[in-house]
Formats: structure tokens, C-alpha cells, sequence
């Protein structure tokens, strides 16, 4: 069982690093959102009209 424990722990500390890397390796800066990119919206609806 200890050697279960022991793996488990390896595999969330390793995650916590992964995490922390991805973090630091960031781009500086303005952080980019899905939210800030326009939604493709079908011509269809005409949703991509300002007069609306």
C-alpha cells in the first residue's frame, strides 16, 4: 500500500509542477481569453451586423 501512496504523490507533485511551468512559460503581458476573439457567427443570422 506504502508504494501506492508513494506513486500517487509522485504523479501530483509532478502535476503541480506542470501546472507551475505552464504558469512561468506564459507569455508576459496581456493575458489572451477565448473571449477575446470574435464568435463565428453563421451569415445566416445576421448577428455580425451593428445596425441590428
Amino acid at each position: 500500500m506504502g508504494g501506492n501512496a508513494a506513486s500517487l504523490r509522485n504523479i501530483v507533485v509532478w502535476l503541480f509542477i506542470a501546472l507551475v511551468a505552464a504558469f512561468l512559460t506564459h507569455p508576459s503581458g496581456e493575458p489572451r481569453s477565448v473571449l477575446d476573439t470574435p464568435v463565428p457567427w453563421p451569415a445566416e443570422l445576421g448577428l455580425d451586423n451593428p445596425g441590428i
